[in-house]
């Protein structure tokens, strides 16, 4: 009844006009209004076998969270599950919209209740030990023995991987003992699909349907298929038992009952995306139809699952003989094929293809030969294969007559930021001169001169990086839409990222937003990531939390959508930093262990910011050691070492990692290095770090004087750089080197400021220790008023909201457990937090604490 609903739903929708994006927004929007009438319950089992596709749609789901009475269950194998659908379980299950069930073997117990009493308690220990405690395994060794037959495999055997041999002998002996014509119809079955039609089965089986029909219901008797809605369908007992049915086949059969299934679906002029499967398997090469089929059906998918059509342009490909005559098409599939990967996000299989196409096509100076070596190299940067990529681009070079053309600047671009990983400033601005000394134009010179004003950056010339800066930006507004184009729109993240490096921050937004608009046109999903985390820096950088929190949200949905750990690990290490400043550190830890696995499996150099974000929780949660291993090699070097923009923030992790290790004179080497590149470079971020440092170690060593001197020049520092957070995180500093001087009133002051300040930016960690200083000195920090819009009590968040109000009606943990539907455990969690960021104790502290905010919000109201 449902799989009706969604169908007619979905033809409604016209979602052959839908892209993938919208597509799976679509879906979120149509299980809401199915379940507006009554509860529903969508259930989707074994989903690490699921189709990119697929995962698609359940990630939004659990990223953005089911509207309405709509409840999601989910089942797959954590072992065998794509990391990026990992990642979104557990993020829903974080935000409190799932809940994880690890299933554990059955117990001997368990496993004698579910087999019965018929079974013989010798009989049942064995089956219980041969399917190691899964159930399904268990019933499939319990039915072989209930027919008279052993659960042992014959020698050699081979069994699916992860399915014992047993089981897999089982399901054989079930098949073997069937008439012929039955079995026939059931192989049939299984190469037509899960669920399958009589009408097709019969037809592919090429025998008359009335048999068809008879040996269903011989199939049915045994309990190998069952019927399924609609009417006239039916489907497998397991898919365990379709794999068994399909293997049982030999090879030849198989192919020969693909090809008819296909034959009798084109018969019925289904789409050719229906069949496209059935094809690929059953086409030999030279097949001329099945290629057409083939790439019709990648052209008829490219806009709704890109991740479909790469695979039939792929299948169209391996079919056309390679022969001279048919370069032209060859060449055309594996560009087709290449921006399908580039929609999902396979950075590695479109890196593959486009060498695949500049290897067959001719050398020429061609626009579109250029374009595939720009965005070949840009795939082997991005996938940490600088060499390959500096290799092809000089290569390419070599090819031209003008080294000063258009096509050469576009090549000098990408040679320039093929260097940026290596941090090799020289070769990043070498290359972007010739760049810009060149006769390129448009959004190629902004990129041009946003490497430039990197590479400057990092050669510690800030002038002449603000300039080259400056001048990408007024190229940049000077574009049209039209003129910036939505393919290389994707360029104004370097423009973005070479402000972030001078401190225009603001502009950095302003620009970064701007091309996420451009290329939100065409739903450019992966590529828009890095655009999104850029402009997290610079929302960071100006104190925009609220914002931060919409970006790193939009980043997250846009990687989840990805195949690539690259894109996944940028996003999440945003969210860790996002969830760290809001003072949730067990999230912020298990979101930046997550952000450098996957960073080191991406093996990409362009996602080493990972390890400084995880490395800053760790330290605040109390694990300085963890946090020293995070920033340095086994030498003791920085990891992000020759990155001007990290450093002096590392160093200054490194001093307050030594300091809480007891090893005061590391930490006064690490503050002095610090400020010696800071003061090298010149910007207000970078020298409210460094200063920082300095004062902690002047603090900790007892000159309280130095350190409150050097705490309100970090204060100076981070207020010219147009950085909040930075500034009060100065006057905490500040604060407690005031404290520690005897100047209490002084004290109370600077910490009071930067408890406003930072709980205006919704720094709730840093307020926190703000207000952590005031209560040593016997003050309660003073709390803004309540607006009118219900901004949140001490910063919490909406569930420790509807938490603090039931405690405060007098609840139990129990109580609200039960009415929250959570675990006492979680709420237990939740009211933790809600006495640590309120600043008491006890209920009573807290209770009293909320109900004096209601009356005051109450107040401001009337």
């Amino acid at each position: 009844m449902v799989a009706d609903a969604l169908e007619s739903e979905l033809d409604a929708l016209g979602v052959e006009d839908l892209d993938g994006h919208r597509l799976v927004r679509s879906i979120r929007e149509l299980l809401a209004r199915i379940g507006e009438d009554r509860p529903l319950v969508l259930a989707l089992d074994d989903l690490h076998w699921a189709d990119p596709a697929s995962l698609d749609v359940v990630c939004h789901l659990l990223h953005r969270g089911p509207q309405g009475a709509v409840l999601l269950l989910l089942a797959s194998r954590p072992a065998q599950t794509e990391p990026r659908l990992m990642t979104a379980l557990e993020e829903s299950e974080r935000h409190e919209l799932g809940h994880r069930i690890d299933l554990a073997p059955l117990s001997a117990e368990a496993a004698g209740q579910l087999l019965g009493d018929d079974v013989a308690p010798a009989a049942r220990a064995a089956l219980y030990r041969e399917s190691g405690g899964n159930p399904f395994y268990l019933q499939q060794l319990a039915g072989a023995a209930h027919r008279g037959r052993g659960g042992r495999a014959p020698e050699g055997g081979g069994a699916e991987p992860g399915l014992p041999s047993a089981v897999a002998a089982s399901i054989k002996q079930e098949i073997d003992a069937l008439p012929e014509r039955t079995r026939q119809v059931l192989q049939v079955a299984a190469v037509v699909g899960d669920p399958f039609e009589p009408d097709l089965t019969a037809a592919t089986a090429e025998i008359p349907e009335r048999d068809t029909l008879t040996a269903l219901d011989e199939l049915m008797e045994r309990d190998l298929v069952r019927p399924f809605e609609p009417p006239r369908r039916f489907r497998f007992r397991h898919p365990i038992v379709r794999r068994a049915v399909y293997e049982s086949a030999g090879a030849g059969w198989r192919l020969a009952a693909h090809g008819r299934a296909a034959a009798a679906l084109e018969a019925r002029d289904a789409p050719a995306a229906a069949y496209a499967h059935h094809v690929e398997r059953s086409a030999s090469v030279g097949d001329e139809p099945a290629i057409a089929i083939l790439t019709r059906a990648g052209e008829d998918t490219a806009a709704r699952t890109p991740a479909s059509a790469a695979r039939w342009f792929g299948a169209a490909l391996r079919l056309i003989p390679e022969r001279d005559d048919n370069l032209e098409r060859r060449l055309g599939l594996l560009a087709q094929r290449a921006t399908a990967l580039g929609l999902v996000g396979n950075l590695e299989e479109t890196r593959d293809v486009l060498r695949s196409y500049l290897r067959l096509a001719p050398r020429d100076s061609s626009p579109l030969r250029l374009e595939v070596v720009v965005l070949a190299a840009s795939a082997e940067d991005v996938t940490g294969h600088q060499e390959e990529a500096r290799a092809l681009v000089l290569d390419e070079l070599a090819t031209l007559d003008d080294q000063r053309s258009a096509e050469a600047g576009e090549l000098h671009r990408v040679l320039a930021f093929s260097h940026f990983p290596d941090a090799d400033w020289a070769a990043v601005r070498r290359s972007a001169r010739a760049a810009v000394d060149s006769e390129c134009a448009g959004m190629v010179r902004v990129g041009a001169l946003s490497a430039l004003a990197i590479a400057e950056h990092g050669l510690r010339d800030q002038p002449a990086a603000a300039r080259a800066a400056s001048e990408a930006a007024a190229l940049f507004d000077r574009l049209s839409d039209k003129g910036v184009g939505v393919r290389q729109a994707t360029l104004a993240g370097w423009l973005g990222w070479a402000e972030v490096c001078v401190e225009h921050h603001d502009d950095a937004i302003r620009h970064l937003r701007r091309a996420i608009d451009i290329s939100t046109t065409n739903d450019r999903r992966p590529a828009m990531v890095g655009l999104y985390v850029t402009q997290a820096q610079a929302l960071l950088h100006r104190g925009r939390i609220d914002e931060l929190a919409g970006v790193v949200d939009s980043a997250v949905e846009k990687a989840l959508l990805s195949t690539s750990n690259i894109f996944l690990c940028w996003a999440l290490t945003q969210k860790c930093l996002l969830e760290f400043l809001r003072g949730d550190l067990f999230a912020a830890v298990r979101l930046g262990e997550r952000s450098v696995s996957l960073r080191a499996a991406s093996r990409s150099p362009l996602a080493r910011v990972a390890d400084i974000e995880l490395a800053e929780a760790l330290l605040e949660i109390g694990e300085p050691a963890r946090c020293r291993a995070q920033l340095t090699d086994d030498d003791g070097r920085l990891t992000v070492g020759g990155f001007p923009i990290y450093e002096p923030r590392c160093y200054e992790l490194l001093t307050r990692t030594e300091l809480a290790l007891g090893n005061p004179d590391r930490a006064a080497g690490f503050a002095a290095r610090a400020q010696e590149l800071a003061r090298q470079m010149g910007l207000g971020f970078p020298l409210a770090h460094a200063l920082r440092a300095q004062g902690l170690v002047e603090l900790e060593s007892g000159r309280t004087g130095d350190a409150a001197e050097l705490a309100f020049d970090s204060v100076r520092a981070g207020d010219e750089a147009g950085a909040p957070i930075e500034t009060a995180r100065g006057r905490i500093l500040a604060g407690r080197a005031l404290a520690a001087a005897g100047d209490r009133r002084g004290a109370v002051r600077e910490l009071q400021q930067a408890h406003d300040e930072l709980t205006a930016c919704g720094a709730v960690l840093y307020r926190d220790h703000a207000a952590h200083e005031l209560r040593l000195l016997g003050h309660v920090a003073a709390r803004p008023r309540a607006a009118a819009n219900g901004t949140r009590v001490g910063g919490l968040t909406d569930r420790e909201l509807e938490v603090i109000e039931r405690l405060a009606a007098g609840r139990t943990n129990r109580e609200i457990a039960d009415e929250l539907v959570l675990s006492v455990r979680t709420v237990d969690r939740h009211v933790a937090r809600i006495f640590e960021k309120l600043g008491v104790n006890s209920r009573a502290a807290a209770a009293s604490q909320f109900e004096r905010a209601r009356t005051e919000l109450g107040n401001a109201v009337g």
